[in-house]
């Protein structure tokens, strides 16, 4: 039996133990565990460090919400000096005023204080995301979700370091994600939307996954989530800031983020061109135009950095040309998506579901004109479902075999990262290996798809519950 849309797992079409399921002793669940708290240990002492020092990001955007209580307005990206005169700093200019205001929730106290409570909502998040992914994504039991987590968990710790040096955004709008998926499975469309629309308020590449749930079908969800979009954001803005001052703001945000901010704004403007950026735009500037990728922030005028310049480029494309392929190569990238994602929700067994969900906000990271080190953290959900593919694959399919190649570009391209301390050089980054390792496990995921899709055109009703890349059903795993 198909899995109505919306609707959570039922014993009939949920993975349930085959002959033979996989049971790992007690002592591995422990293991995992200590593994996991050690991690999230780690990086409250990395992210504690940073709060204290009152360093960037979430310096940017705490003073993004300081700034709103002081002066009622969007944050001018400057720090007042004592004599009168103004500091010129980063700000969050490419982020929906909603930020900002979010932002006033903590503000009101001291930058210290602020940036220990951020990190505890963060840590909180870390661990709902790790869970979340392990149960609802993995297969993975309630008592045994550790050992889930772990594999993903720790193939992205350099993301993970990185997202809590900086103390960004990006967990909290993966939890969210994962809720709105979660709760849709649960049958609470509505909720599932709500959710959503907050993530697509923080990020706004999200609004990727609006499209998903159109694709299939769920349109109370697509609806609340507009809804709470406009309601927690212009119609919020326009009650807090007055008309005149939110026209203002969504102009201004509009040019700076949408605008300038965009794939072709950044390669025309030679701007997040740096080896940081691994976003499709800045890669392939970086090969097809004479590009700098020397260490430079572009985004904090206060950060200056004496490095030589340095070109990896094999063309000298115009950069309104290198521009317009990213640009096609985007669209290419969305309509293929479309097309594996194009059956409704009710037509789908629960891993087609979990896998096309996973893709879509993987693909959030090559979609987007900056994505640095911490946003590789997205890439969570489609490792754990690649994972647990694999876990109960049939490993003498050619598709498994295939799967599993593709899967460990991932893995290289996290290893990759050792390169800098081996060479004392980001070549491999200016070069795009990160983008690279995405792009990977996407083909991975998209093999998948293409399995599934082939098997369950064949399935009968004795093979509900079938695993993602066999005729068996999926075991699930548990410590006894």
């Amino acid at each position: 039996m198909q899995n109505s849309p919306g609707q959570t797992t039922t014993p009939s079409d949920a993975p349930r133990p085959a002959r033979g399921g996989v049971a790992l002793p007690p002592a591995a669940g422990a293991v995992a565990r200590g593994i996991l708290l050690v991690v999230l240990g780690s990086l409250a002492f990395v992210g504690w460090r940073a709060a204290m020092l009152g360093a960037p990001d979430f310096e940017f955007f705490y003073k993004g919400g300081r700034w709103l209580i002081d002066h009622g307005s969007m944050d001018r990206g400057v720090d007042l000096l004592p004599g009168g005169g103004v500091a010129p700093r980063g700000t969050i200019e490419w982020y929906l005023p909603f930020v900002s205001r979010l932002m006033t929730l903590l503000a009101w106290l001291p930058q210290q204080a602020a940036g220990a409570v951020w990190l505890g909502l963060n840590l909180a998040a870390a661990a709902a995301v790790a869970r979340l992914t392990a149960v609802h994504l993995m297969g993975f039991g309630r008592q045994a979700w550790e050992i889930g987590a772990l594999v993903p968990v720790l193939v992205l710790i350099v993301p993970w370091y990185w997202e809590f040096r900086l103390n960004q955004i990006n967990v909290i709008t993966l939890l969210l994600l994962l809720a709105s998926f979660v709760h849709w499975r649960q049958g609470r469309g509505a909720v599932a939307g709500f959710w959503l629309g907050l993530a697509v308020l923080l990020k706004l590449t999200p609004a990727l996954l609006l499209a998903w749930f159109g694709l299939k079908r769920e349109w109370r969800t697509v609806a609340v989530a507009c809804a709470t979009v406009a309601v927690a954001g212009p119609l919020a803005d326009v009650a807090a800031l007055g008309p005149q001052l939110t026209a203002e703001t969504y102009r201004l945000w509009w040019r700076e983020a949408v605008v300038e901010g965009s794939h072709r704004g950044n390669i025309v403007a030679q701007r997040e061109m740096d080896w940081r950026n691994q976003a499709t735009g800045a890669v392939l500037c970086r090969w097809l135009h004479p590009t700098n990728w020397s260490l430079r922030f572009d985004n904090d005028p206060r950060a200056r950095v004496a490095a030589a310049e340095q070109y990896l480029n094999i063309a000298d494309w115009p950069r309104e040309r290198v521009a317009t392929l990213v640009q096609a190569l985007s669209l290419a990238s969305v309509g293929l998506l479309a097309w594996l994602a194009r059956r409704p929700a009710r037509q789908l067994g629960e891993w087609q579901l979990r896998a096309e969900y996973a893709m879509f906000v993987l693909a959030m990271l090559w979609l987007m004109p900056v994505m640095r080190r911490y946003h590789l953290i997205w890439a969570l959900p489609a490792l754990g479902v690649l994972a647990a593919a694999l876990l109960h694959a049939d490993w003498r399919s050619a598709w498994t075999k295939l799967a599993a190649a593709l899967g460990l570009g991932m893995l290289v391209g996290q290893l990759s990262l050792l390169g800098k301390e081996l060479t004392g050089s980001n070549l491999l980054e200016a070069m795009g290996v990160l983008l690279a390792g995405v792009l990977f496990l996407a083909a991975a995921l998209a093999v998948l798809l293409v399995r599934q899709e082939k098997w369950a055109a064949r399935a009968t009703p004795d093979t509900d519950g079938a695993s993602p890349l066999r005729r068996a059903p999926a075991p699930s795993v548990s410590c006894q």
